[in-house]
């Protein structure tokens, strides 16, 4: 299928966000901090009409990093029932190819112990232990340098 990925309002991954990433817990638990700056960019796949995965880029400082242009994924998910479809692939390609064309030199993030051989196999790096998001459970921090 021809999945279409289109710029989105932050508020249009809720759905999405809430589904696969908090559990259903709830609207109130999908905002993340800084999805309403004006420099965050969000995207959403569609299907025909429906959105069935997104992710958010965030303009975050992260003190793992010693670089200052530097950029956050988060909130990249896909509901279960299109997983496996390439969807992941497409918007990862989006999030890096609009941090790469607004100069910054990393993208960074907070990845779930389920999807980190996603991420290494697209060339993201973990030097880091992993780490306990109370409520949502093991993380790793990843990053990629956009410039090589």
């Amino acid at each position: 299928m021809n999945w279409i990925i289109k710029k989105v309002d932050s508020k249009d991954l809720y759905p999405v966000r809430n589904k696969v990433l908090r559990d259903n817990k709830g609207y109130d638990y999908c905002k993340f901090d800084g999805d309403d700056f004006e420099s965050s960019l969000h995207f959403a796949a569609f299907n025909k009409i429906n959105i069935v995965g997104g992710v958010s880029l965030i303009e975050n400082y992260s003190k793992n990093l010693e670089e200052s242009k530097v950029i956050q994924l988060r909130g990249m998910c896909v509901y279960k029932k299109y997983q496996n479809n390439n969807i992941g692939q497409r918007l990862l390609e989006k999030a890096e190819s609009i941090s790469k064309e607004n100069k910054y030199t990393y993208l960074w993030m907070n990845a779930r112990k389920s999807a980190l051989n996603f991420y290494v196999k697209n060339g993201y790096k973990n030097e880091l232990n992993s780490f306990n998001i109370e409520g949502i459970g093991e993380h790793y921090f990843l990053y990629k340098n956009l410039n090589k």
